[in-house]
């Protein structure tokens, strides 16, 4: 467990100064389960790092070794105090892949949530956004208070990245998905003294696309954002999008899918 808690926090810290690329993926079934997705790819971050610290010292943190390892959700929520117990089921068949292989370059982070009706769709996303459910689990992971060898800076403490979903409310309906945003939640990010600062640094970042696939069970019928392509068998929408822009225009990543 203290492996993990000091990549996260390696993750936060560098979150604002890397190439990254998400993808956000969501699933709707015939019979209203589905699953909930991200993934987030940021090996080009070992390109940076390699610039700033020796083989010694990346080995000295031990991150010149390989890891691939899954947590499981059910092994963190029950750790996590301010969850009720509905979210608690809500959340504890979710998933948490790491990757991280430095000489290959490679670093991801895939998380997976499944639900298993419209109704439990609507509740998971509410309890992923509006109370910031992956920053409360990750900071508690293990169930261990910060040492001197674990900094107390974990994701969903940072007002970083890990945040940019939350300027949206979601929510499923029969025949509807929809991604609007919130402006409150917005606001309170976009005036975070943490996220002002990164953006003197957007100048000199690459690749920070921001992309969304939405998979229906049955033909698209319509979507109001004229950005998104649907695919030739009209079951699946994608939007495309920037990190910076969404930032600066957050209404280019909203959309309503009817079906």
């Amino acid at each position: 467990m203290k492996k993990y808690k000091l990549l996260l926090t390696f993750l936060v810290t560098v979150l604002f100064t890397a190439c990254i690329q998400i993808e956000e993926e969501v699933e709707i079934r015939e019979d209203g389960s589905g699953m909930v997705a991200a993934r987030t790819e940021m090996g080009q971050l070992f390109e940076m790092l390699k610039g700033f610290a020796s083989p010694e010292d990346l080995q000295k943190e031990g991150m010149d070794k390989a890891l691939d390892t899954t947590i499981l959700m059910k092994d963190i929520v029950d750790t996590v105090q301010e969850l009720t117990a509905e979210n608690k089921a809500l959340l504890r068949n979710g998933k948490l892949q790491l990757q991280m292989n430095m000489k290959e370059n490679l670093f991801n982070i895939n998380m997976n949530f499944p639900f298993k009706s419209i109704a439990d769709a609507n509740k998971l996303t509410k309890a992923m956004t509006e109370m910031d459910v992956m920053g409360k689990s990750l900071k508690n992971l293990g169930g261990q208070q910060p040492g001197p060898d674990q900094p107390a800076a974990m994701p969903g403490s940072g007002g970083g990245i890990e945040k940019i979903s939350s300027m949206y409310d979601i929510s499923f309906s029969n025949g509807e998905y929809k991604k609007v945003l919130n402006k409150a939640r917005y606001d309170s990010l976009i005036s975070d003294p943490k996220l002002q600062e990164s953006r003197g640094m957007f100048s000199m970042m690459g690749d920070m696309s921001l992309n969304l696939t939405v998979k229906v069970p049955k033909k698209v019928k319509s979507v109001s954002n004229p950005r998104a392509v649907i695919s030739a068998d009209k079951k699946t929408v994608t939007l495309k999008g920037d990190i910076v822009a969404a930032l600066d225009s957050p209404k280019l990543m909203e959309i309503i899918i009817r079906y």
